[in-house]
């Protein structure tokens, strides 16, 4: 990610009491969804008319509930447009086409993600979303990039995003974690009943007020990008964790035990695959300050809740061995 960066042109009286008014008008109040975390951090999704379609399909596919206006911090989904000076893309809002100026004057600073600039005030929590239209790939992707302030600030009060499934049993929640074409997917498909899956591919981790940890089923994006898939997940939904498997192909299905270090390691590894899309784009500066607050969770992680080495083959009965020591 490009570094937040400010600029200052411009002037607007409308943002002195760090409000947004000056886009209020452009938000369709049919689009206005919220989501809830476990940790009691929660936000309100909200886009302009041009883009109430993208965020009723982001809702639909997290399952998320239109709400009334409240006091959540926002997210607010904006269309790019493109700069009638030839300057390229540029947060031109609509019919104001000092949006960007009257932004960056009052400290609002930006940080682009790929196709999408989200711009942000320190003290300030909602953010701004800026949008770049295009196809049904490119579309998908915006949508796995938009939820970047919700990790981020999960992030800032002990949780993290995980290359992990989410299975389910008796209420009590375990993840499968493991680097692509592992068998992580096709160990959820194979697991049976009484066991449910709630996701196969990312989740997001959080400490409630009392320390406890708690996961949150998050989309399979790739499912949208190669099969066109209609799935949905309920990201608002989110049960104690008990444990974490790493996955090993190996030829006989068996539990280790692993070490507070060791399980650590792993866990950050697992961040890096959920958040190297965006990393990409950091500085070095942010990037470092980024992993250590991460590599502190996960510490913090490996030290609560048991980790172990999975090894599974192809036609075993690995769930009988993540039963025997759960």
């Amino acid at each position: 990610m490009g570094r937040w960066k400010a600029e200052s042109v411009g002037t607007s009286s409308q943002l002195v009491g760090l409000q947004v008014n000056i886009i209020e008008h452009m938000l369709d109040n049919k689009s206005r969804y919220c989501i809830r975390l476990g940790n009691e951090q929660a936000w309100c999704i909200s886009a302009t008319k041009e883009l109430s379609h993208w965020a009723n399909r982001l809702a639909a596919i997290m399952q998320l509930e239109a709400c009334e206006p409240n006091g959540y911090p926002r997210l607010i989904f904006i269309a790019k447009n493109s700069d009638k000076t030839g300057r390229g893309e540029t947060l031109s809002g609509g019919s104001d086409d000092n949006l960007e100026e009257k932004l960056s004057i009052h400290g609002w600073q930006v940080q682009d993600i790929n196709d999408i600039r989200f711009w942000s005030r320190p003290n300030f929590a909602d953010v701004i979303c800026e949008i770049g239209i295009g196809g049904e790939t490119q579309e998908i992707v915006m949508m796995r990039h938009s939820l970047y302030p919700i990790y981020r600030g999960a992030r800032d009060v002990g949780g993290l995003p995980l290359h992990a499934g989410l299975i389910e049993r008796d209420g009590r929640g375990v993840l499968l974690a493991a680097p692509r074409n592992t068998g992580k997917s096709t160990c959820c498909r194979r697991i049976p009943k009484p066991w449910y899956v709630l996701c196969d591919e990312e989740t997001l981790v959080v400490q409630d007020a009392r320390g406890q940890y708690l996961v949150h089923p998050f989309p399979t994006w790739s499912e949208y990008l190669m099969k066109r898939s209609k799935r949905t997940w309920n990201v608002q939904r989110c049960i104690p964790l008990s444990a974490i498997f790493f996955l090993e192909q190996a030829e006989n299905d068996e539990v280790v035990s692993m070490g507070n270090g060791e399980a650590a390691v792993s866990i950050s590894n697992s961040i890096k695959q959920v958040l190297l899309r965006t990393q990409y784009y950091m500085d070095r500066e942010e990037i470092e300050s980024s992993r250590l607050k991460l590599f502190d969770n996960a510490c913090e992680l490996a030290r609560k809740i048991p980790a172990y080495r999975l090894r599974i083959t192809r036609s075993g009965r690995f769930w009988e061995e993540i039963e025997k020591v759960l």
